[in-house]
């Protein structure tokens, strides 16, 4: 549910907009209640809220590492799992022939879907996540992760 102000109350709550997400011609969208359900988790939503927030719009599990310090490597693969399980973000990999062991080949990104769906429900707005994004401190490393050219021609 969303929180939205003007009641005599000061708050009314409303449901999200869960219309269909399903592309035309296409039997397999995203469902829109498992997709916010899944973000129920806080580290889901901030996964969600640093893809977002990355200035190429697709960070590698090395910068996602990073930018959710508390959170266990082999904890985070399973929360990317479950967020691609449920169409929320997809995998994108760079070719590895001739690319610099060591570096990030494979990047996270939101669906078109997701994105439709947080558009549409005023969540995760990419303005403000940038913003904030851009303040965070970064290491000599992570500027040479988000430099790296992505797949898909997100650069």
């Amino acid at each position: 549910m969303i929180i939205r102000s003007g009641s005599k109350n000061g708050y009314t709550m409303s449901r999200p907009d869960v219309a269909s997400l399903t592309p035309a011609g296409n039997s397999i969208g995203l469902d829109p209640i498992a997709a916010l359900s899944v973000l129920d988790d806080t580290t889901r939503r901030n996964i969600i809220g640093t893809i977002v927030g990355h200035p190429k719009g697709a960070p590698s599990k090395k910068e996602l590492e990073y930018y959710n310090p508390s959170v266990a490597a082999s904890t985070l693969t399973d929360h990317l799992i479950r967020l691609e399980e449920v169409g929320l973000i997809e995998a994108i990999e760079r070719d590895r022939q001739g690319f610099e062991r060591g570096k990030p080949y494979r990047f996270f990104q939101l669906t078109d879907t997701a994105r439709e769906l947080f558009d549409r429900n005023k969540l995760f707005d990419l303005d403000a996540y940038r913003e904030l994004f851009a303040e965070v401190e970064k290491t000599d490393e992570i500027k040479a992760a988000e430099d790296i050219e992505r797949p898909n021609g997100q650069n």
